[in-house]
């Protein structure tokens, strides 16, 4: 009987193992730190990516099953969606399909020197300026006060540049010295024909998409004329309260160009914002990943259905990702590189913000998960003190920028918080049901509105279809998995940043617990559009740049730049009909006509009547009576008259006219009776459905208007 023997053991790795080396999804990033390899000589591969190309083909078709049409469910689209999602994991897994390279942290510790005589002066000068805001007013002792300290603030933290300062003249000198040299290179062109497609998308019938002002648009040119005339509060309480930013810089922009206070110069003001907003994305996105990921998350905004509808609508809505995007760029980039100046304007930025757009409030909570984050991972080891002494200086500055808002708030916390608690809470309407899962449900629909439904709001969205259009919606789902998956294999905190940054952006929205029904809206979630581009703009570059790095030779460029051709092309000719057709119609559908109205009432008060002998009769759920009068050209009127009102006017012998209801004969029949001369007319509308009538009164005999 022969003796067993121990069988060998086994050196050759198995499949398993093989896979399971690749996919290291428990790895710490120390780990492979630590683990030197060999350097290798990079070698080209020409096999055609088909994971890459799969992954977005498959990516592209779900999204398209879910676009709005008859019958549509959503099981087609997560079926593909499933297949995309392996196609992209084995391409990760292959090293086919990378995210642009993470740039490594500052191994340098942030310089957290002051001067303290700075600081204390503007602390003292920030209290005096906090005790003048009790006015409620913008003054020029409590402003100065206000910014003096803030300068002060500054000049005590930050950091100038090492070397010897030059002075105006040395600079004057050594910019002569070089003279004037512009260079012209392939990217440069690159970005003047992006920037050339974002002004189109922007600009384009601006006077006419949309058509029309709604009741918001009111309040909001009754403030800014308010402001043209002297006013200068710390907080507009009209309309349930408003920040100030909005409408001191509309007001500006009126008065230093002489302009009439009208709803294409409040749009032209939140188009400058919405550009504004796009160069801190390409930063952002720049900062994240390169230049090339900063361009196509800009472009890509720059073009999108959601942000051209909140911009082009001119309220408030675009000053929330106006500040959202440079808090995140700076925030990112101060961490990163250890700059205490870059913490400066975190907290600049965060603190302007506070004065912009009701949801902005969720910010302060975001900036500081963020640090959170970072503390938790590597890169904030043996600086963690130096962390919490920048989290401590964002505070500091902001709450000081803050300053009188905050003075508003502790005098008059009811009106302050009443947008915000109105939602929150349900003072004002009972719950449908347990608010614990009211929340859970309000987070599921958000998270999924980018494919989905981007809720129900005529003025701001196409209804009822996904926030991001075909491509960008497909982008997206490559973009989230690929971060997810690299944050799982490499635990980097800018990964789980960028990742959380999205749903905290959302909150405003899914906050909203009383009123479940208005959740998802694209005006309180427009802060997530800077991360949400971002992520956009690196599967972008990612996908173009690994068909570039497989395919080699005239084909395989002329393949890489028709895919990109086909994605752009494909993704602007989505966004065109979503803002210029869809929007446009259903908008004029749902709003009336009564810029239509003004200018018969400019018509009539430039020939024989007055702003004083125009009305409109009130009559429910139809036009609002101040945009006739702002549309007419007198903002801060209103020409709204009713019943009881109308036998007065008789004493009045100047012309007169009424526009009416088409369906109120009660008061068509009061007008006839007390003005038996009177003209009556039904005025055809351009708009299906929005036909009006118009009584006119000559004026008593020998009046002259």
């Amino acid at each position: 009987m022969s003796e067993s023997q121990d069988p060998a053991p086994i050196t050759e790795p198995s499949v398993w193992d093989h896979f399971v080396t690749r996919l290291k999804f428990w790895d710490r990033q120390e780990t492979e730190e630590t683990t030197p390899k060999p350097l290798e000589k990079p070698v080209k591969q020409s096999h055609f990516p088909w994971l890459t190309f799969g992954a977005l083909i498959l990516a592209l078709v779900a999204q398209l099953t879910l676009e709005p049409s008859a019958g549509r469910t959503p099981w087609p689209g997560l079926a593909l969606y499933a297949a995309a999602l392996g196609c992209l994991v084995a391409a990760i897994i292959r090293k086919e399909w990378q995210l642009p390279a993470l740039k490594p942290d500052s191994d340098q510790p942030m310089e957290t020197a002051f001067k303290m005589q700075y600081l204390l002066v503007g602390i003292v000068l920030a209290v005096f300026a906090f005790l003048l805001f009790g006015s409620g007013t913008m003054g020029f002792v409590n402003t100065m006060l206000w910014i003096l300290a803030l300068v002060f603030i500054f000049m005590a933290f930050w950091k100038g540049k090492p070397g010897p300062r030059l002075t105006l003249k040395e600079r004057w000198e050594q910019f002569s010295a070089k003279g004037w040299q512009v260079k012209i290179t392939r990217w440069t062109l690159i970005v003047l024909a992006a920037v050339a497609v974002i002004l189109f998308f922007n600009f384009y019938r601006l006077d006419s998409v949309p058509p029309e002002m709604v009741s918001d648009h009111a309040e909001t040119l009754m403030d800014v004329n308010d402001v043209l005339n002297g006013w200068r509060p710390t907080y507009f309480p009209r309309n349930t309260g408003r920040e100030m930013i909005h409408y001191y810089l509309t007001a500006a922009y009126m008065a230093l160009f002489n302009l009439d206070v009208s709803f294409l110069n409040l749009k032209m003001v939140a188009v400058f914002t919405n550009l504004l907003t796009l160069f801190f994305i390409y930063l952002l996105g720049k900062e994240v990943g390169n230049k090339w990921v900063g361009l196509g998350a800009a472009l890509m905004a720059g073009i999108a259905y959601w942000p051209l509808l909140f911009t082009r609508l001119a309220l408030r809505i675009p000053l929330y990702p106006l500040f959202t995007a440079p808090v995140m760029y700076f925030m990112v980039r101060a961490l990163r590189r250890q700059n205490i100046n870059d913490i400066l304007l975190t907290g600049l930025f965060l603190g302007i913000g506070l004065h912009g757009y009701t949801p902005f409030r969720i910010v302060p909570i975001f900036v500081v998960m963020g640090i959170l984050i970072y503390l938790l991972h590597k890169p904030a080891r043996d600086r963690r003190v130096q962390t919490l002494f920048a989290l401590l200086l964002i505070v500091l500055v902001s709450v000081v920028v803050f300053l009188p808002l905050l003075r508003y708030w502790l005098a008059d916390p009811s009106t302050f918080g009443y947008r915000a608690f109105s939602r929150l809470t349900g003072g004002e309407v009972a719950f449908q049901t347990s608010p614990i899962v009211i929340f859970f449900q309000n987070f599921w629909k958000a998270s999924i509105m980018f494919f989905w439904d981007n809720g129900v709001i005529w003025a701001h969205s196409v209804p009822n279809r996904p926030a991001l259009e075909v491509v960008s919606g497909a982008l997206y789902f490559l973009g989230i998995v690929g971060l997810i998956v690299r944050y799982i294999r490499k635990r980097d905190w800018l990964d789980l940043f960028l990742l959380v940054s999205i749903p905290m952006l959302l909150m405003p929205s899914i906050l909203s617990l009383a009123y479940p029904g208005e959740n998802p809206c694209l005006n309180r979630t427009a802060g997530a559009i800077v991360p949400v581009f971002v992520v956009i703009g690196m599967a972008l570059e990612t996908t173009i740049r690994t068909l570039k790095e497989k395919l080699h030779g005239r084909i395989g460029k002329l393949v890489v730049y028709g895919v990109l051709a086909f994605i752009l092309i494909w993704s602007a000719l989505n966004n065109y009909d979503l803002v210029f057709n869809q929007y446009y119609t259903i908008y004029q559908d749902a709003s009336w006509n009564t810029s239509e109205i003004g200018e018969l009432a400019k018509l009539f008060i430039e020939t024989e009547g007055s702003p004083e002998t125009t009305y409109v009769v009130g009559y429910p759920y139809w036009i609002d009576s101040r945009l006739v009068a702002i549309n007419s050209g007198y903002p801060g009127w209103d020409y709204a008259i009713f019943s009881e009102q109308i036998p007065a006017t008789v004493e009045d012998p100047r012309a007169k006219i009424f526009f009416l209801n088409i369906n109120d004969q009660e008061n068509i029949n009061l007008l006839e009776e007390t003005f038996p001369n009177g003209i009556l007319k039904l005025y055809d509308s351009a708009v299906e459905y929005k036909d009006f009538m118009i009584f006119t009164v000559p004026p008593l005999q020998g009046e002259t208007p």
